[in-house]
C-alpha cells in the first residue's frame, strides 16, 4: 500500500505544479482582497490587526469592556469562555488545515501571516477574564 500511496502523492503533486500561478492568484484575492502581489509578505502584526478587526473579535472586545466595567462574575466567565473559544478556533483552523492547498498557497504567496500574536492576545484576555471571575469578593 505504501508504494501505491507514494505514486498517487507524486502524481497529484506533479499535477498541482502544472498551474500554480492561477491558483495562487485566486487564493489571495479571496483571503485578503486588499493585499497586492507586490506588497511585502504579511507578518504576525498584520495578522493580529486583521483578526482583531473581525466583527466577532470586536464584539468580544466590547463584552470584555462591559465585564471590566460592571465587574459581574458571570460576564467575566462568559467573556473568558468566548475568548478561549475564538483562540481555539483560530488555532485549529490555521494549523489543522495546514495541508489545505488554499492555506498553503496563501502562506506561500505571503498574503496570510502567522496568527501567533492574536492567539496570545486572546489567551491573555481570557486569563484576565478568568481572574476577574475567580477573584475574591471584597
Amino acid at each position: 500500500m505504501g508504494s501505491l500511496r507514494r505514486r498517487v502523492t507524486w502524481t497529484i503533486g506533479f499535477m498541482a505544479t502544472l498551474f500554480p500561478a492561477a491558483a495562487i492568484a485566486e487564493v489571495c484575492d479571496k483571503e485578503r482582497p486588499f493585499w497586492k502581489p507586490g506588497d511585502d509578505p504579511a507578518t504576525a502584526w498584520d495578522e493580529l490587526i486583521g483578526l482583531s478587526t473581525l466583527p466577532v473579535s470586536l464584539a468580544l472586545l466590547a463584552l470584555a469592556g462591559i465585564a471590566l466595567t460592571t465587574r459581574n462574575r458571570a460576564t467575566f466567565a462568559v467573556a473568558a469562555v468566548l475568548w478561549a473559544g475564538i483562540a481555539f478556533v483560530v488555532a485549529v483552523d490555521r494549523y489543522e488545515n495546514a495541508l489545505d492547498y488554499v492555506e498553503a498557497s496563501a502562506l506561500a504567496e505571503g498574503c496570510l501571516g502567522p496568527p501567533h500574536l492574536f492567539i496570545g492576545l486572546a489567551v491573555a484576555i481570557c486569563a484576565v477574564m478568568t481572574y476577574g471571575a475567580l477573584r475574591p469578593r471584597t
